[in-house]
């Protein structure tokens, strides 16, 4: 059922959005940040020492709520401290001394750990190559999203049952509808409210790297969070529920859901997003024609909410702009237009993009096999009127590039995207398992939103990132757990875990 979705994790996770953004803007504004990193810090900590999934839970909240980490931040020389970085410390802090204090184990058994393996060795060679050719500086600031991936060891030694997985999913339930809610404030904003607010409004949302707004003409603008993949993967799930009986209340529900996700997807206008779509919905349509088989009855109605909710998205983000008070700069009659440019691929991304591909194919070819090290620069030709506004020959370095797979090549060598594909591979088969239980819609949904961010990291690197890194740990939550036959490894173990986890303080009835 659609409103297993809410419950207290969903209205909790609403109320971490509330309190990050909160501590945000004061550290920003009004108190001093690194005060605010501190208390984010210290709450982090207890939480985790008094249980794991509480510091995971704290973990995934902010990564759902910004895209960086730098919803709060704060310098120390030059050094910048993040929201995510002081985090990521007081979770293996916590978990560590609780260790030590026998209060914790760790799992090293799970045979889930083997496909990250090839993965783990190409990251290994491209620091190791970077060190040898660039300062540390350099290359940890390059190759440190990979950090994300030691998440996994606390995440496999949580025993993740039903209740614990329906916990996350109310999270990304409450991720879709905070993510669509502040996209249209900021839509908002930008189409009604005077100059000298949004002159504000846009230095705070660049300064913690929370969302793009690029003005596309006709006064529209196009309102871009990275967080929202996050309401685009749980909206694989909607998809799918669509096709199966529900109650009148279930399928407003979930339309209203979806609603947010339509939202997310216009107001984005990511072309990569639409790219890795593509995929993903194949592998519904095939369930659904093979697997599922829906009545001609639940047919109509599938098809019918998505066309609703397609509607109301539409009508939503109508409304937002052409809103009269206090006095629209849009001009709604012109916002298809706008939405059919963005679609037709003509603007100086695309042309930047392409101009990016030869000059990083030229520096795979130096060395394919072992790459060339976290650290590595591509310097190109982009159109981008802000850079030419500064270098009027639009030659520009970087070390983020929009070619996702090729950048894994040209820093990691080969091994690098076949230790991706490896982990793709095994949370397919993994997945294959599901399909044939009661959990059928878990296993698809899996397979479905590992296509959509494997694809849509051709276009835009999202497994370089905290959020696909965060996503692909994700998955193996709902994976089922096998032990390698033979080790038996439980350390700081005083007693046998506790299944009680994640889902305790968050849901006081197995209704919910």
């Amino acid at each position: 059922m659609i409103q297993e979705f809410f419950g207290k994790p969903f209205l909790h996770t609403l109320l971490g959005f509330v309190a990050l953004f909160t501590l945000s803007v004061l550290g920003y504004f009004f108190l001093p940040s690194l005060l605010m990193l501190v208390v984010l810090g210290l709450f982090t900590f207890v939480a985790t020492f008094r249980k794991l999934e509480y510091g995971l839970a704290i973990a995934f909240l902010e990564l759902l709520s910004n895209a960086h980490g730098y919803i709060l931040f704060s310098g120390i020389g030059t050094v910048r401290i993040s929201a995510r970085m002081i985090i990521f410390l007081a979770v293996f802090l916590g978990w560590g001394i609780a260790l030590l204090f026998r209060r914790a184990s760790v799992r090293l058994q799970d045979v889930r750990y083997v496909p990250f393996l090839l993965l783990a060795l190409a990251i290994m060679i491209g620091g190791i190559t970077g060190l040898t050719r660039r300062s540390p500086v350099e290359v940890f600031q390059d190759g440190n999203a990979y950090l994300y991936l030691l998440y996994l060891v606390p995440i496999l030694s949580v025993s993740w049952d039903s209740l614990k997985q329906r916990v996350i999913l109310q999270m990304l339930a409450a991720a879709t509808v905070f993510t669509t809610a502040i996209s249209l404030f900021i839509l908002y904003a930008f189409t009604h409210l005077s100059q000298s607010f949004l002159r504000v409004m846009y230095v705070y949302l660049r300064d913690i790297r929370f969302a793009e707004m690029t003005h596309i003409g006709m006064g529209m603008y196009r309102i871009f969070e990275q967080t929202q993949i996050f309401a685009i993967v749980f909206g694989l799930i909607l998809l799918e529920r669509q096709f199966r009986t529900q109650n009148k209340q279930d399928r407003w529900l979930s339309i209203g859901l979806l609603s947010c996700v339509f939202i997310s997807i216009l107001i984005g206008m990511s072309r990569s997003f639409l790219f890795g779509l593509l995929p993903a919905l194949l592998i519904l349509t095939a369930w659904l024609l093979v697997g599922l088989k829906p009545s001609l009855r639940n047919l109509f109605h599938g098809i019918g909410s998505i066309v609703v909710s397609m509607a109301i998205a539409v009508a939503i983000i109508y409304a937002t702009v052409i809103f009269p008070f206090p006095h629209t700069r849009a001009a709604g009659e012109y916002l298809t237009g706008v939405f059919g440019e963005r679609a037709s691929g003509t603007d100086v991304a695309v042309s930047s993009r392409w101009n990016l591909l030869y000059p990083m194919l030229d520096l795979i070819k130096s060395d394919p096999i072992l790459g060339n090290g976290f650290g590595q620069t591509v310097t190109f030709i982009t159109d981008d009127p802000r850079i030419r506004a500064i270098l009027p020959d639009g030659s520009w370095t970087t070390t983020s590039m929009e070619w996702g797979w090729l950048e894994l090549w040209l820093k990691m060598g080969m091994l690098a995207p076949l230790g991706f594909l490896a982990i793709f591979a095994y949370v397919t088969y993994a997945s294959s398992s599901l399909l044939r239980s009661d959990k059928a819609w878990i296993g698809v949904w899996l397979c479905s939103f590992m296509t959509f961010l494997y694809f849509t990291h051709f276009f835009s690197p999202y497994l370089n990132h905290p959020i696909g890194i965060g996503l692909i740990l994700l998955a193996f939550i709902f994976l089922p757990s096998v032990a390698v036959s033979g080790l038996h490894i439980r350390l700081f173990t005083k007693q046998k875990m506790p299944r009680a986890g994640l889902a305790t303080p968050l849901v006081t009835s197995k209704r919910e």
